[in-house]
């Protein structure tokens, strides 16, 4: 694991910083149970369709999703990352519920919802879907929605996805929070991704309440200072390393 500052990381892609976050994580913002389970959607648009896509999600899935008692949905638009990619956040209660029809079948019934999933596809280039959980005594989600998510994955290495945590929660988390509680970040959360993905994966999020925040560096690094958060990455490399990191922002039109 390692922690540097955002702004090396914008000058050089090939370089990757320690970020708490988002993610995705995916997990939703709003005051939620314990441990909130849910799914995560990761769609690649195909550039000339991106347009169709987001006004079909206004106007069509999301009066369909509510119809269907979703409470909350949460798209995000990837600002750093992979160009077209977007980010769809639903709360998920018991495994049960892929057992029945999906929202858009309950919503519109069987012919209608292929009609309209036939017409999202078309704007699709390739598309994940996988089961995430928030860890609550790792998060503390800002009480409005945050415009920026600066989502970092780390994979946990072979057997040690509790030692992991365990790090998280002694050494990195009462720092963040302190961060949280001086005004330098909007919020964080850490989640454990499922089943749909690599199950030693954990997501950390950042919420800032604009990109410009990320000149100050990580929320380790402002209040540890360089020397201090190199210190903490050094104790934990051996529990963890980044797959990525990811700067999205929540598109408040399709999000509710």
């Amino acid at each position: 694991m390692r922690i540097t500052a955002w702004g090396p990381l914008l000058r050089n892609a090939g370089s990757v910083c320690f970020v708490l976050l988002a993610i995705s994580q995916c997990s939703a913002q709003t005051a939620t149970p314990a441990n909130q389970r849910n799914l995560v959607r990761i769609s690649q648009l195909k550039p000339d369709m991106v347009s169709e896509w987001l006004s079909i999600q206004k106007s069509e899935v999301n009066p369909a999703f509510k119809k269907a008692g979703i409470a909350t949905r949460t798209v995000l638009e990837t600002v750093l990352g992979n160009p077209y990619e977007y980010v769809s956040i639903t709360p998920m209660g018991n495994f049960s519920e892929l057992d029945g029809d999906n929202a858009l079948v309950k919503a519109l019934g069987k012919d209608a919802a292929e009609r309209l999933l036939a017409k999202t596809r078309r704007c699709i280039d390739s598309q994940t879907l996988f089961v995430s959980t928030r860890i609550d005594e790792l998060s503390s989600v800002p009480k409005n929605p945050a415009s920026i998510w600066v989502t970092t994955r780390y994979r946990a290495a072979p057997g040690m996805g509790t030692d992991y945590e365990a790090f998280l929660k002694s050494d990195v988390m009462p720092v963040v929070a302190k961060a949280k509680a001086a005004g330098k970040i909007a919020g964080y959360s850490v989640a454990r991704r499922g089943p749909g993905a690599d199950t030693r994966d954990r997501t950390t999020v950042v919420y800032l309440n604009k990109i410009a925040d990320m000149e100050a560096g990580t929320p380790l690094t402002q209040m540890l200072g360089a020397d201090g958060a190199a210190k903490l990455a050094k104790k934990g490399a051996s529990l963890s390393a980044v797959v990525e990191l990811v700067v999205r922002r929540r598109l408040p039109d399709l999000s509710y």
